[in-house]
């Protein structure tokens, strides 16, 4: 009887071993160069100075661009499309009518301004935190046409 069991739980052990072997053997290590040296490898992220080793003033803060507006087009298949295109939870689908028309007659202002603050299953923004409010407003004209 021991026999039987202690067999059973060596099997049990081997195959969580096998098991966890192959689900994580083959995770890819990001950001990981088998070109580097070993000295690459182990130099430092960043450096420390104290206060009189440079010069504050001469570090030039990095200038912010502006980034072009995105089409509602854009907005709706990179963010909106993975709920809005088949009705996750159901959420209004991509140019259909009957699904858009009561919150048509809210107005657009009040559709916006329930994209940013989120309702229901939808979060604020749909997850799109970098959206600007007119983005966010193109994608809704987008999915209302």
């Amino acid at each position: 009887m021991y026999f039987k069991n202690s067999i059973a739980a060596i099997i049990v052990i081997f195959a969580i071993i096998f098991g966890a072997k192959t689900f994580f053997g083959n995770l890819v290590h990001v950001g990981y160069n088998d070109n580097l040296t070993l000295a690459e490898r182990i130099q430092p992220l960043g450096q420390v100075y104290l206060e009189g080793d440079i010069d504050v003033n001469a570090i030039k803060a990095p200038v912010k661009t502006a980034a072009k507006a995105r089409s509602g087009e854009e907005v709706y298949t990179a963010v909106c499309a993975s709920c809005h295109s088949v009705g996750v939870m159901n959420a209004p689908k991509l140019g259909s009518k009957a699904d858009w028309a009561p919150r048509v007659k809210r107005g657009i202002a009040d559709l916006v301004k329930v994209a940013i603050s989120g309702k229901g299953a939808m979060p604020p923004k749909g997850t799109c935190m970098d959206c600007s409010d007119d983005e966010l407003k193109a994608a809704i004209e987008h999915m209302i046409k």
